[in-house]
């Protein structure tokens, strides 16, 4: 168990030292500690902390991925942030001027966000250098030689990205997929789990949670595997990380198929039913090693599981099978996901261990050009947020607001470098009140913690080349853990100002306590602006997460029908469709999960919203189990009568949403489809299908056609029950949903 312990911490380690953001820390600190050195010799320190600002600046837009939009970014980042250092640091001598300009800049800055993720990085730098405008105030033409300075600096950082780009670039995408793949080992887990749990439904929030961080990082993933565009193709070389990136996917597709059934608890389907849990759990393991023994994802033959297959395969086919036509049949379904899962894990090791090109169909120029995620940027973006339905649009006003009150309230108590305060409320504050709150709480924690750690250090000693190696060394973790743990890179982000400061003020005391006590006056602000000042509640727009998770699970269930209509074995449409659909459910529960955290005089029934996100999991795990079935089947049932279920289905599916929009009166319910001949073929197969694999497939097509529509006929009955649309039970009367977070 020691050596176990020990080899996990090891390889714990040695993940982090490769880990992209760490390597991105180092560039900052190599770049900065560049630039101040050859300043300090050529010019000055001041001019040396300029540069550094624009590295630091530039630094925050440097997202890989596409690598035109990547350079493109930290450019348009850098020219953002000289505009804002610049007019900032005009209207500083005008105390009124001034307080017109910061607003402004603030909710046109803050408002790019709208245009996407890259778009919000480059909207972040140009909020800190706003910020550092007040760190640095210059005058006259001292302006625009620190402008220059700052160009300098941010483009240093810029070549050197390039220089270093492929090695960087390959450890990122290395990364991800490891990530991805342990993730999805760890969903797996949690599905054998679920299946041989006495009360399946307990383990959902596990489930989702886990679904939510891989769809994350599946976005991500796509984004910088298919979103070159087609004109300048690059995708030759990483093709094979590709195409493992391909079947990782339909690996995840096959663990939400997984089928959860009341008939896994029947006491003759117990015993298979744990023995094919038991595969699934080494399905997990044999991931997991993939992931931890990768390098260039080379990885270990997993164990052998064809045989356990093959004895519960022979338990189902013996003829002194105790079991019911639907327990044996539910066994069937869940032996038969397990075993394309295997050969997905096959495929996955074999994709691991060569280092030969692959090729895929999705890697052709025109599926590549249908796949890529389409840009924000255009007018539209702009157009459709400036309202005050718009999250963003209220977080941009509410931003601006509360800078002005914590640049007023740092000025009239005189506090210390109370430009932390606007500081720490641009880092903090977000679009909904528990991201904001959430962020507060986190800021504090590791700020405080930081300045514990700071004081200590100081105690014990006074030595500049300590505060300068503790203050550089902070610098790779504060980017390791920004995503993954923010208090830990507060902690980070405290000790790196604190002992960059006390490089440059004698008494490090004071600038620990006036870092502690600006850090509260922000958090305090920022919180209670996200929880008065047009708060923005996801109980209030989560409506129209669960009407957008609802169109997609039926896009996704009309793709299967033309799947099967058109005998493709794999479809670009369907593949698109699948991809929409495990997103939206993605965003959903991302929702679903800061809904509880609000205030309960906010929020709709925790039960009612839980048993419909559920639910849509249900119905995207059943819809999903068609779709690998159709894919690896060749199926022989009427194409016209799976049509009619698949439509009738569908047309039910949309009905629940109904309750949770708006209609006018010109618009109409669809009429229903009459399905009177299709249900009569399933239920009366013909003489000719009355044996052998045709009846068997027509009574599973109708027993998960029964299964569907009785869940979708539950969550009809949810969200028609369930006051959504006007924010929840508890809403104030004559409140709307406002636009989703």
């Amino acid at each position: 168990m020691g050596d176990r312990k020990r080899l996990n911490i090891q390889r714990r380690s040695i993940d982090l030292v490769k880990n992209y953001n760490f390597t991105k820390g180092l560039l900052i600190v190599l770049s900065i500690i560049s630039v101040i050195t050859v300043c300090s010799y050529v010019a000055d320190l001041a001019t040396g902390v300029s540069g550094a600002v624009g590295i630091f600046l530039v630094s925050i837009c440097d997202l890989p991925g596409n690598k035109v939009h990547h350079l493109k970014n930290m450019l348009y980042g850098l020219l953002l942030a000289m505009t804002n250092l610049v007019l900032i640091q005009l209207s500083l001598g005008n105390f009124y001027l001034n307080l017109a300009v910061m607003p402004v800049l603030v909710v046109c800055t803050a408002y790019l966000s709208v245009f996407g993720k890259r778009a919000s990085l480059v909207s972040f730098s140009g909020l800190l250098a706003l910020v550092l405008a007040y760190a640095f105030p210059k005058t006259g033409w001292d302006i625009a030689l620190g402008a220059v300075y700052v160009a300098l600096g941010g483009l240093w950082f810029i070549l050197l990205n390039i220089l270093v780009h492929p090695l960087r670039y390959r450890r990122y995408r290395l990364g991800l997929l490891n990530d991805g793949i342990r993730l999805t080992a760890d969903y797996l887990r949690q599905k054998s789990r679920q299946l041989t749990a006495a009360d399946p439904d307990q383990l959902w929030p596990e489930l989702i949670n886990t679904h939510n961080q891989i769809n994350e990082i599946r976005k991500v993933l796509t984004d910088y595997f298919l979103n070159q565009s087609p004109d300048r193709d690059s995708l030759g070389k990483q093709s094979r990380e590709g195409v493992l990136y391909l079947e990782l996917v339909d690996l995840v597709e096959l663990g939400t198929a997984v089928p959860v059934r009341p008939e896994s608890t029947a006491p003759a389907a117990a015993a298979p039913t744990h023995a094919l849990a038991e595969v699934l759990e080494s399905i997990a393991e044999a991931l997991r090693c993939v992931a931890w023994k990768s390098r260039n994802f080379r990885s270990s033959t997993p164990e052998d599981l064809g045989p356990r297959l093959a004895s519960v395969a022979q338990l189902l086919h013996a003829a002194d099978n105790p079991m019911t036509a639907d327990e044996r049949n539910y066994v069937y379904m869940l032996y038969d996901n397990l075993e394309k899962q295997v050969t997905k894990l096959r495929s996955i090791e074999r994709f691991a261990d060569t280092r030969e090109p692959v090729t895929h169909a999705l890697f052709t120029r025109e599926a590549k050009s249908r796949l890529r995620p389409q840009e924000a940027y255009g007018r539209g973006a702009l157009t459709a947020n400036f309202t005050p339905d718009s999250a963003v649009f209220r977080h941009c006003i509410r931003l601006a607001v509360v800078m002005v009150a914590g640049y007023l309230i740092g000025g009239y108590l005189g506090v210390h470098n109370a430009y932390w305060i606007i500081l720490t409320i641009v880092v903090i504050m977000r679009p909904t009140y528990v991201q904001s709150k959430e962020r507060s709480v986190q800021r504090t924690i590791g700020t405080l913690a930081g300045g514990v750690v700071a004081a200590l250090v100081v105690t014990l000693t006074d030595s500049h080349t300590v505060y300068a190696i503790i203050g550089a060394s902070a610098m790779p973790f504060v980017f390791i853990f920004l995503d993954k743990d923010y208090r830990i890179s507060a902690f980070f982000v405290t000790l790196n100002l604190v002992f960059t400061y006390a490089l440059l003020h004698p008494d490090a005391y004071t600038v620990i306590s006036y870092r502690v006590v600006d850090t509260v006056i922000g958090a305090l602000l920022a919180f209670t602006a996200s929880r008065v000042l047009w708060p923005a509640w996801d109980s209030r727009s989560i409506s129209k997460l669960i009407v957008q998770a609802i169109e997609g699970s039926c896009d996704y269930l009309r793709r299967e029908s033309t799947l099967y209509i058109n005998q493709h074995d794999d479809d670009l449409g369907y593949r698109i469709a699948r991809r929409q659909a495990f997103v939206y459910l993605g965003e959903l529960d991302a929702s679903y999960v800061r809904t509880l955290k609000e205030p309960s005089q906010k929020r709709v029934s925790t039960a009612h919203l839980y048993r419909i996100v559920t639910l849509n999991h249900q119905i995207l795990s059943s819809i999903a189990y068609l779709g690998t079935y159709l894919q690896y089947h060749a199926v022989r049932v009427s194409p016209d009568h799976f049509s009619t279920l698949i439509d009738d289905l569908s047309a039910r599916l949309l009905a629940c949403r109904d309750p949770l929009q708006e209609r006018t009166a010109t618009e109409a319910a669809s009429p229903p489809v009459d399905t009177t001949a299709a249900l009569a073929y399933f239920r009366h197969p013909p003489a000719g299908a009355r044996a052998g694999e045709e009846l068997q497939q027509i009574r599973l097509f109708l027993r998960e056609y029964t299964y569907l529509g009785g869940l979708i006929g539950e969550l009809g009955h949810f969200t028609a029950s369930t006051n959504l649309l006007s924010g929840g039970p508890n809403a104030p009367a004559g409140s709307r949903a406002h636009g989703s977070p």
